[in-house]
């Protein structure tokens, strides 16, 4: 069995592979100040839940955007299992970032790329709504050829109405019509309504610029909510991440 870890700013993923069959997730805050002993028990108790004794896991498989998260979870999840600790980074990359900085690639965006070259093929458009919305672009061969990325949605609503004294947060649901006539809905109309023609925007710039028929593809925690309401946006795997560090591994081993 493996354990993949996706650290990201705001939550860590943890997901257990049975084969490539994801047999269990788990989300919990991303914490900088977790000790190593603090990411060791949590992960025995997360495998307890599960019924899983740790000396059946074979490994631990790693993408973090959080370097002072990654010593801890080195040091402390060793000791755990029999297996390895292995980080995903542009150094362990499977494939090639045709990017001006390829360190500056999230571990993250190359699971994502992995997973969805791995599943779907390229040229594709992948997309992760995290912390940031991350664009990236998968080559027919599934090279990273680079993206753009953008504010999250609820990190950008909370910046506005932290800042703005006459204006408070709202429930961020879409709105039946663009004209609002109260704040709350006027908030939903500029934030929502705004960022689903941001996401759409974008995608149609990438498919001027590369191909009219360039598949998109969706994860992330609002993922979902996006894929629902454009068109634009084919598919959607919550777990494209926790896929994309499996594969890695399985390959790696072959």
């Amino acid at each position: 069995m493996l354990l993949t870890y996706d650290v990201g700013n705001t939550n860590i993923v943890v997901g257990l592979f049975d084969g490539s069959s994801l047999a269990a997730h788990w989300r919990f805050a991303s914490d900088r100040n977790r000790t190593g002993d603090e990411l060791r028990l949590t992960t025995r108790s997360l495998l307890a839940e599960a019924g899983i004794a740790p000396t059946l896991v074979e490994g631990i498989a790693v993408a973090s955007v959080v370097p002072a998260l990654n010593t801890p979870l080195r040091q402390g999840l060793a000791p755990l299992i029999d297996g390895a600790v292995r980080f995903l980074n542009s150094d362990s990359s499977p494939i090639p970032l045709r990017v001006d900085q390829p360190t500056s690639v999230g571990a993250d965006r190359i699971a994502n790329c992995i997973a969805g070259h791995a599943l779907h093929g390229g040229p594709l458009l992948v997309l992760d709504f995290g912390t940031a919305i991350t664009f990236d672009l998968v080559a027919e061969n599934g090279a990273f050829l680079g993206g753009a990325i953008a504010p999250e949605m609820r990190l950008a609503a909370r910046a506005l109405t932290d800042t703005a004294a006459q204006l408070h947060s709202v429930e961020l649901t879409i709105p039946k019509s663009v004209v609002g006539k109260n704040t709350a809905r006027n908030l939903q109309a500029g934030i929502v309504l705004g960022y689903l023609d941001l996401v759409a925007g974008l995608i149609a710039r990438f498919r001027n610029e590369v191909a009219a028929d360039l598949p998109v593809l969706a994860t992330g925690g609002l993922g979902q909510l996006f894929h629902e309401q454009l068109d634009a946006i084919e598919h959607f795997d919550p777990f494209l991440t926790q896929k994309g560090l499996q594969i890695w591994w399985e390959a790696a081993d072959d």
